[in-house]
């Protein structure tokens, strides 16, 4: 019922007469609304859509980002073996160039048969096998820098592989490259197993290394080595490490530089300190290790003995080391040997890296594009001829 406005009385009213009143205001409740959710319906459609293009341009993004650093990684692959290659023929070089000279010598020595000139021929020999020994040194110390640092690069890469199958962005890792001294100090530690070679830390003071030579239970005494590679050398050297042996109050300082005083081929002595190339540093350190083992057990037989300095000087003078050094120049047989044995664990540490590279392309790369795939990207025609054929099953599905 409702009240009449002109005379107030109240009025029953049916439900035709409700329904017919009513219409007119139901029709326009129903028209804003199905406007309000149509508006609502088409602003959500387009946040969605403008959210999936901007998903589909940072897949994009990204994935150009992968196929570019794919790229570059396969040039670096290529220019090392490139430089792989140019080293094992500069090395099957030199051993013609060897064997020839040693073809020029014996003919020379049968045809000379003067004992003094053949003297003269037997130390040139030498000479000219030291240069090539420490030629060779130093391109397998090259060849065993770089494959390490591929090795770290690989590794990078891998795990960079990997953090972008997690969908997060990471950075690379910075790695060192291994000193010389770290090389040295490893060599020290396989001719010298019983001493112990301690590596002095980057940054710190002292001498590069310190070897403490053993026999047995019993340390004999203390050598004290510095690396050096430089273009020149360097006055101030012998005189800081002279500074550093009567610190650490060590037997014999060593300085094992590329660069040499002038006037001075192989090894010589300045002042307190001895000066030699790496090609003479093994003989160099089995003699003075004998040395100190042979001062030590001196001393212990008769320690009234003058100081040491003099019965340095006695050994060296009359107690045999010219003997012991001319027999330890035999040894480059062995070192030759050694570097062979070298060059043949370097062939297996690049076969060892060729499968890892084979299983980055097989596993990581596949997985990367497939994830791409799973989220409704698609392979530009550019990255997939980059990729090549023998990842055709990477191709989009139709």
């Amino acid at each position: 019922m409702i009240r009449c406005p002109h005379c107030g009385q109240m009025v029953q009213l049916d439900e035709a007469l409700v329904h017919q009143l009513a219409a007119p205001l139901r029709e326009g409740w129903q028209a804003e609304i199905r406007q309000q959710i149509g508006d609502e319906v088409r602003a959500s459609c387009a946040r969605d859509l403008e959210d999936e293009r901007a998903r589909r341009g940072e897949l994009e993004v990204t994935l150009q980002e992968r196929d570019q650093q794919i790229k570059e990684l396969r040039e670096g692959e290529a220019k090392l073996r490139r430089d792989r290659r140019k080293l094992e023929d500069e090395k099957s070089d030199l051993e013609r160039d060897k064997e020839r000279m040693r073809d020029e010598i014996r003919k020379q020595e049968r045809a000379d048969a003067d004992a003094r000139a053949k003297q003269r021929v037997e130390d040139e020999l030498r000479r000219k096998e030291s240069d090539l020994k420490e030629q060779l040194r130093v391109r397998d110390e090259d060849h065993e820098v770089k494959t390490r640092q591929l090795e770290d690069q690989l590794k990078r890469v891998k795990a960079q592989l990997e953090e972008a199958q997690r969908k997060t962005d990471s950075g690379a890792r910075q790695q060192e490259g291994i000193a010389r001294q770290d090389l040295f100090g490893e060599d020290l530690r396989r001719r010298f197993p019983d001493d112990l070679i301690t590596v002095t830390a980057i940054g710190k003071r002292g001498p590069d290394i310190t070897q403490v030579v053993r026999v047995g239970n019993l340390s004999c005494g203390v050598i004290l080595w510095e690396c050096k590679r430089t273009a020149a050398w360097n006055a101030e050297w012998p005189r800081k490490l002279t500074a550093e042996v009567r610190a650490a109050n060590a037997k014999f300082g060593v300085i094992v530089s590329e660069a040499l005083p002038t006037g001075t081929e192989g090894s010589s002595q300045i002042g307190d300190v001895w000066v030699c190339d790496y090609g003479h540093a093994w003989d160099l350190a089995a003699g003075l290790r004998q040395a100190v083992i042979a001062v030590y057990r001196h001393e212990a037989a008769n320690a009234a003995r003058a100081g040491i300095a003099g019965r340095i000087y006695d050994y060296i003078a009359t107690g045999g080391f010219e003997a012991r050094y001319k027999v330890m120049e035999q040894a480059v047989d062995r070192l030759v040997a050694e570097l062979e044995q070298d060059q043949r664990t370097s062939q297996q540490r690049w076969k060892r890296l060729a499968r890892i590279t084979d299983e980055i392309r097989g596993q990581g790369l596949q997985g990367i594009v497939l994830d791409i795939i799973g989220l409704g990207g698609e392979i530009p025609p550019a990255a997939r001829a980059e990729l090549g054929e023998e990842d055709s099953l990477l191709e989009l599905p139709t």
